[in-house]
């Protein structure tokens, strides 16, 4: 090909790429950039990228308006850039989806907007609010730990010593007397009529949303305990109620302080309960004094008072008519049977304990062993246990 016909080639591919850049803007308009959403290999394509970044022009840079204020944003697992642009539209946080979908693949964020929670603003740039997405937002969260093995009011106690977003005494008010809606959520409580949550919450390291409620605090107890308790230990076992195996598991909660021992102290319980006689448990005299003596302190006093504190006379104003008629049933050196209700939250081990006792040793009676760590030596009569009792000093 001669040297004049090649350069009227190059000069007509020359002016055709100029009039494709001053004329094809016009003429393609939003097709160009649409399709450049649809493929995004033509968005990448020489002369075509910039025609579609001037035909965008401020739609990629500009915010949706001037409010500061950070709305929440809820994204849905496997939802796609397209379809977060058009959420945000129709939230006012963005502007436009098209510049919003350009800004997220310019700011190389395409395929890495995240699902979860965010906090995004209409004051924020398309890339800002995308930036913004990558990353879901944490609420801030107040750190709460309960001991295992507490009843309610210990509890509420431990929680009027924090700063907390909501009151404890809203707290110890849906304890004592959940809402219809609360329990039927939790369809395991198995709750006696007018029963408290007693016995049902968990315990350890909670985190606390800053916004939470009283009843959102409650959740999370029982929540808590839905996980420490698998479903299969919530519910009947052996004749007896779930609400009257963790009344017994709560007694041995309070008993035991090995592991090992629970299920042969729940056979010590389960085998008085065979024989017809009572629990005679010295945990229940303690929750019955303590509930008495609860009832004429202040809730701000809780917190100083000590619970768990065997009466210096064990039967002293313990005995009706003494004790609040309400509270005479969890006496069980008065009361045969198990009592209406449990002492405390129950840890799973003895929950496990009172579903399957160890009575095979046929033994009525444990003593504390001093200096032990906790252990206890059995008997099987009254008399082998009071020599025991001599023998380690408690007589």
């Amino acid at each position: 090909m001669k040297r004049p016909t090649l350069v009227k080639i190059a000069v007509g591919l020359v002016l055709t790429l100029v009039l494709l850049r001053v004329v094809a803007p016009p003429l393609i308009g939003d097709a160009l950039v649409s399709a450049g959403v649809r493929s995004p290999g033509i968005a990448t394509l020489p002369i075509i990228s910039d025609i579609i970044q001037e035909r965008l022009g401020t739609r990629t840079t500009e915010p949706a308006g001037s409010d500061t204020t950070l709305v929440t944003v809820e994204i849905a697992a496997g939802t796609g850039t397209a379809a977060i642009a058009s959420q945000l539209r129709e939230a006012g946080l963005i502007a436009d989806e098209i510049g919003f979908i350009y800004a997220v693949r310019a700011a190389g964020l395409d395929g890495k907007l995240q699902a979860g929670t965010f906090k995004v603003a209409a004051s924020m740039t398309p890339t800002e609010v995308a930036t913004a997405l990558t990353d879901p937002y944490r609420e801030p969260t107040i750190g709460v730990d309960i001991r295992a093995g507490l009843r309610i009011e210990q509890i509420v106690a431990k929680l009027t010593t924090l700063e907390l977003p909501f009151d404890p005494a809203d707290v110890l008010d849906i304890l004592r007397k959940p809402s219809t809606a609360l329990i039927a959520d939790y369809p395991w409580l198995d709750l006696p009529k007018g029963g408290t949550l007693e016995g049902r919450l968990g315990s350890g390291s909670l985190s606390v949303p800053v916004s939470a409620t009283a009843e959102t605090f409650v959740r999370i107890l029982l929540d808590r305990f839905a996980e420490q308790v698998p479903e299969q230990y919530r519910g009947s076992s052996g004749g007896y109620s779930f609400n009257q195996i963790l009344t017994l598991a709560s007694i041995v909660e309070k008993e035991a302080a090995v592991d090992d021992e629970r299920p042969r102290m729940a056979g010590v319980y389960t085998y008085r309960l065979q024989l017809g006689q009572g629990l005679f448990a010295d945990p229940s005299i303690i929750w019955v004094a303590d509930s008495a003596a609860l009832r004429k302190l202040k809730l701000s006093k809780w917190a100083n008072y000590e619970f768990w504190k065997f009466p210096a006379k064990p039967y002293s104003g313990l005995i009706p008519p003494r004790v609040p008629a309400d509270l005479v049933p969890w006496n069980t050196f008065v009361r045969g049977g198990i009592p209406p209700a449990p002492l405390c939250s129950p840890t799973l081990a003895s929950i496990i304990a009172a579903r399957e006792p160890d009575s095979s040793r046929k033994e009525l009676y444990f003593v504390l062993i001093p200096d032990s760590g906790g252990r206890h030596d059995f008997s099987k009569t009254l008399a082998e246990h009071e020599a025991k009792a001599r023998k380690y000093g408690w007589k």
